[in-house]
């Protein structure tokens, strides 16, 4: 199963208590023991353990969460608040329909977890006894992965204290003796207080080069001929293929970088991201496609509540889809991936009705969806231009493709692996 990608807040990370990254979530084993019937609820033994599995990914010092989560000390302040983000379910960030889909990376707490926080606060939030507290989960210091086969160093960008997000888009080139494939790709952000997320495309945009990534007009489409190479959000885990699976780079190979910055209201920042690229040794036994379903031709009239944008992607050969990531921007209500097989029966495969763009997260599939060749796979997105729309930040706009925050996207990547008849 690759790792990557769920995120922390953005325009409102500060004020929310952030959650799981899937560093955290697959580096303890350890549940959270109940305590025993009329025993009280206490920190180090029932509610530090359910803290270490899902919070302190991005709850620790030098990360982005507002607060560190490790001990009791520092807990102890946000009691309440914790209580109230994980009894409403805002806490930890999830958005797939649970109608559609058993997910791997499923961030939601268990009833039994959650009762646990809220008898903890409602009994006074005890500390316990400390030896009982669990061990927090090691992270590495500098790349997580080990030291890559190459590095690609980008060229700093300086983000202001405040004023609009920042988008530039860096082209480089691959400079590498011969073709590889890669087991991994990891970024190094130089500023998680600022850098929001980077996508790396192989190919590029007609005209397009480093800059504001102001270049294309909203709405006007030219030339366009990419394909997903990497992602990378604050919180995320570095993107790791399965054994013997990857995806092949070529020497000169052009990338892409759209980054997109935001200006973290405190200070002027400068951010230097590097991208590490770490090689498989003997043969790619299997290819990771990554598919870029979007439109860009688009606009949204001022005062829309509902408006509809569809794009579909017709496969080629039968696939097996292991992970979805949708993508809007703030009038961004509800996207869908739905599945149209070559019979003419439709299967949703995720449902995000409640977008919510402070969170940018991917979705692995338990079990892999498998499609024939001749299926399409339709990204349905809905957008809500309208005064209604609290993140709205002008209604009385028509809107168009953009990469500022205000401006919008339409964007539904999923990554799969061409296999043989059935699946094999």
């Amino acid at each position: 199963m690759m790792r990557s990608f769920p995120t922390v807040s953005l325009r409102r990370r500060g004020a929310r208590i952030a959650a799981t990254t899937l560093v955290a979530s697959f580096s303890l084993a350890a549940f959270a023991v109940p305590a025993a019937a009329g025993d009280a609820v206490v920190f180090s033994r029932d509610v530090a353990p359910i803290l270490m599995r899902h919070c302190v990914g991005c709850h620790r010092p030098g990360e982005i969460a507002p607060m560190s989560l490790l001990t009791y000390r520092e807990t102890r302040p946000w009691a309440r608040s914790i209580r109230r983000v994980v009894s409403n379910g805002e806490m930890p960030p999830w958005f797939a329909s649970p109608e559609h889909g058993v997910w791997a990376n499923d961030a939601r707490l268990s009833s039994e977890e959650i009762e646990t926080i809220v008898a903890w606060v409602d009994g006074g939030a005890e500390a316990g006894d400390p030896a009982l507290m669990p061990e927090p989960p090691r992270f590495r210091d500098g790349w997580q992965v080990g030291e890559p086969d190459h590095v690609i160093e980008l060229p700093p960008v300086t983000v202001p204290a405040n004023g609009p997000d920042l988008v530039p888009n860096q082209l480089v080139r691959l400079d590498i003796p011969e073709r590889r494939w890669l087991r991994a790709v990891e970024f190094q952000p130089g500023d998680r207080t600022v850098n929001h997320h980077q996508i790396a495309f192989v190919g590029g945009f007609a005209g397009m080069g480093s800059g504001s990534g102001q270049e294309r007009p909203p709405g006007k489409a030219d030339s366009v001929d990419l394909k997903i190479f990497a992602v990378w959000a604050v919180g995320a885990a570095p993107t790791v293929f399965p054994d013997g699976a990857g995806r092949w780079v070529d020497p000169g190979t052009l990338l892409l970088i759209n980054q997109h910055y935001h200006p973290n209201g405190d200070s002027e920042r400068t951010d230097r991201t590097r991208i590490g690229l770490f090689f498989g040794e003997g043969p790619l036994e299997v290819e990771v496609e990554a598919v870029l379903a979007s439109r860009m031709d688009f606009t949204i009239p001022a005062g829309a509540p509902n408006h509809r944008i569809v794009a579909r992607h017709e496969l080629g050969s039968d696939s097996r889809i292991v992970s979805y990531f949708p993508h809007m921007h703030m009038r961004g209500r509800a996207m869908s991936f739905t599945a149209v097989h070559p019979d003419g029966s439709r299967e949703i495969l995720l449902d995000v009705p409640e977008y919510d763009f402070d969170w940018q997260l991917f979705y692995y599939p338990e079990t892999p969806n498998v499609l024939p060749a001749g299926s399409v796979v339709e990204v349905v997105a809905r957008y809500d231009n309208s005064a209604e729309n609290p993140d709205n930040p002008d209604p009385t706009r028509d809107v168009g493709f953009g990469f500022q925050s205000t401006d919008e996207m339409m964007v539904g990547i999923f990554e799969l692996i061409e296999v043989g008849p059935g699946g094999e």
